[in-house]
């Protein structure tokens, strides 16, 4: 029940390394350097193409909060270059883990990579793909990290759109053409946040049974869930820009697993629909227009778990939201450990 030394040593000089790197990089830029603001979904390099706003739709929306005009006044504009790109999957790749991150988010890659993100002997042969979904931050960290993490570990894919929660959608659409062009003959696609706990193990004991090629998206289904209409929240949506009262089914965007036929449906629906702000929602819509259902698994929690780090608990699930690089490394070490002795208890839903 103790975790490995070893893995917390590696890891904490890691982070330390990489620290001094940020530190002796911002320290080079002068102090008096005036700061440039970029408009929506524009980054700090140059555009290969640069798309204009919609001033008609930036006039008509003057009485909603600045995040929400810009994200109409550029909802159109929905193609970005890629500015980073990992080596394509193999044809026989079992389970794709795609995972949205940000530039700066250097710790949270390297426990990913050091736990669940890459395949032992559980595996049992089946090929894994790990990539991490970014935008573009300014200058911390520095492009050139970037591109050295990228070179070493092969696992960037990043888009020339700023990072923001509503350019989420952005990311998506963007990640459904990679994989259209990269992966496409994946099996199964993970798709979640960088503060995901994934018991991998477990999600591929439950997807033994399932056919690629049939449609699937499982997680932590949410369903009749009220548009927020409180403009202090960054949930907030109002009436104009969606009208009905209840969002269609979606799972939570913390974490959920997607077969190959609805991955190709998917890509089909989002390409002809309209942008929407919140990322999971829009994939609900998709999903409503395809008439695919998707399914609640227990073992999803997406809105974490308000108990201590027990790794009895975590052995019987799937994916857990909100965890810290240091509770990931933890808990890895903590649920693989050969000798750990638990009670009998179900798995949830398998």
């Amino acid at each position: 029940m103790v975790c490995r030394p070893g893995w917390l040593l590696l890891y904490s000089v890691v982070v330390l390394l990489l620290s001094c790197l940020l530190f002796l990089k911002k320290a080079a830029i002068p102090s008096g350097t005036p700061a440039v603001h970029q408009p929506f979904s524009a980054s700090p390099w140059p555009h290969r193409s640069q798309c204009l706003p919609n001033l008609s739709v930036a006039n008509a929306s003057l009485s909603l909060p600045s995040r929400h005009r810009l994200f109409l006044t550029y909802r159109h504009c929905r193609n970005f270059s890629t500015l980073l790109e990992p080596s394509a999957c193999a044809k026989d790749t079992f389970l794709l883990l795609a995972i949205k991150s940000q530039p700066g988010h250097v710790e949270q890659r390297a426990a990913i990579r050091g736990t669940w993100g890459h395949a032992g002997s559980w595996a049992q042969g089946r090929k894994l793909k790990l990539v991490f979904l970014l935008g573009v931050a300014g200058p911390t960290p520095p492009a050139q990290l970037l591109a050295y993490e990228s070179w070493q570990f092969d696992d960037i894919l990043q888009w020339d759109f700023t990072e923001d929660f509503f350019n989420l959608t952005l990311k998506e659409l963007h990640f459904q053409r990679w994989v259209a062009a990269a992966c496409p003959h994946a099996y199964f696609t993970l798709k979640g946040d960088d503060d995901v706990f994934v018991h991998v193990p477990n999600v591929l004991e439950f997807l033994d049974g399932w056919d690629p090629a049939q449609d699937l998206l499982v997680g932590d289904v949410i369903r009749q869930a009220l548009p927020n209409r409180n403009i202090r929240v960054k949930y907030f949506i109002p009436p104009s820009m969606y009208r009905a009262r209840h969002y269609p089914p979606y799972a939570g965007g913390g974490g959920y697993v997607m077969s190959k036929a609805t991955m190709g449906h998917l890509h089909t629906a989002a390409e002809e629909a309209e942008l929407f702000p919140i990322d999971d929602v829009f994939v609900g819509m998709c999903l409503t227009k395809l008439g695919v259902n998707p399914t609640h698994h227990a073992g999803f929690k997406t809105f974490g778990i308000r108990q201590p780090l027990d790794p009895c608990l975590y052995r019987g699930l799937l994916l857990v939201h909100r965890f810290s690089p240091l509770e990931m490394w933890t808990m890895w070490a903590l649920v693989t450990d050969e000798g750990l002795k638990c009670a009998a208890v179900p798995k949830s839903q398998f």
